[in-house]
């Protein structure tokens, strides 16, 4: 992350650094770094624990007081006013590959983004700014254990989204006073995500997508292009590869019983599938979420 001090370019830790996926912003103390400019390059959650004062998030100011939420995606440039700034703050700073696993959010949350990217700071009670709090606390002590456990991965991943749930449904009540602006590509693309979201087994298959919305496909995907910034092609591997990636942590789930679920032709379309999309064979994919599994299945050595 880039830091601008005092008017010179230079770099600083904005964050700590925990691994490839999460970073935690912990003790940001910007009392002692009173000129700080920091351009986001992922999504970041951050809470005010202490004092007061103001930022200036894209050049819109913005006052800042204990327990204020600030929720900011990538490309977000944040400068701190350096007369009015004596607040501590912790919180999230996601990487670019966890938000690709979260950009295509269900229907259900898809006001609450729309919401964030207008008004980036929400306050909270002192329940939620400690609920807050616990979970940076709980997810913080998961990644600098030195001796992880087998399934620390899994359980990092589903903390985080349990964190994003939780937050979800606290503002969600702003939302609700909040007119929606949706043009009619955006409700279309929102009936995609929930289609594809509802489809189980997933069709891997645009033209079926756009079949049951009565569209063309080159007019669903340009329509989801211009909502997201991706193809329908994209977003349904996305979507077809949390499922794999959900059904490789069970161990008990053959990768025979995997491909019949979720409709794949073949195992060895599948190995091909997963190793095009995950970068990686469904074995060492599933050994990187889990740890060793030579015991779990046989049929794995085949990909």
């Amino acid at each position: 992350m880039e830091i601008r001090k005092n008017g010179a370019e230079g770099k600083q830790p904005f964050q700590k650094y925990c691994n490839a996926r999460v970073n935690l912003i912990s003790n940001l103390d910007l009392k002692s770094n009173q000129h700080a400019r920091a351009k986001l390059e992922a999504f970041a959650a951050m809470l005010c624990t202490e004092g007061e004062g103001r930022l200036y998030i894209n050049n819109r100011e913005v006052h800042i007081t204990k327990n204020d939420l600030v929720v900011c995606s990538p490309g977000t440039l944040i400068e701190a006013d350096d007369s009015a700034c004596q607040f501590n703050i912790c919180g999230f700073y996601l990487s670019k590959e966890f938000i690709e696993e979260i950009n295509s959010i269900p229907t259900y949350l898809w006001n609450v983004r729309m919401y964030i990217d207008e008004h980036p700071v929400t306050h909270l009670d002192d329940k939620a700014g400690k609920l807050f709090c616990q979970y940076h606390e709980l997810i913080a002590s998961k990644l600098s254990a030195e001796t992880p456990l087998k399934h620390h991965h899994i359980v990092t991943a589903y903390l985080l989204q349990a964190f994003m749930y939780e937050f979800h449904d606290t503002i969600e009540s702003n939302v609700d006073a909040a007119p929606n602006r949706f043009t009619s590509g955006e409700n279309l693309y929102k009936q995609f995500v929930e289609l594809l979201i509802q489809s189980y087994p997933k069709s891997r298959s645009v033209a079926w997508y756009a079949n049951q919305l009565n569209i063309s496909p080159k007019y669903l995907s340009a329509t989801c292009k211009t909502a997201c910034g991706q193809t329908a092609l994209k977003l349904i591997d996305r979507y077809v590869t949390e499922d794999v990636k959900r059904l490789l942590m069970r161990p008990e789930k053959t990768i025979k019983e995997i491909v019949t679920e979720l409709g794949f032709p073949s195992i060895s379309f599948f190995g091909k599938y997963v190793k095009k999309h995950l970068g990686m064979a469904p074995k060492f994919y599933r050994q990187q979420l889990c740890g060793n599994a030579e015991n779990w299945d046989d049929n794995l050595k085949v990909l």
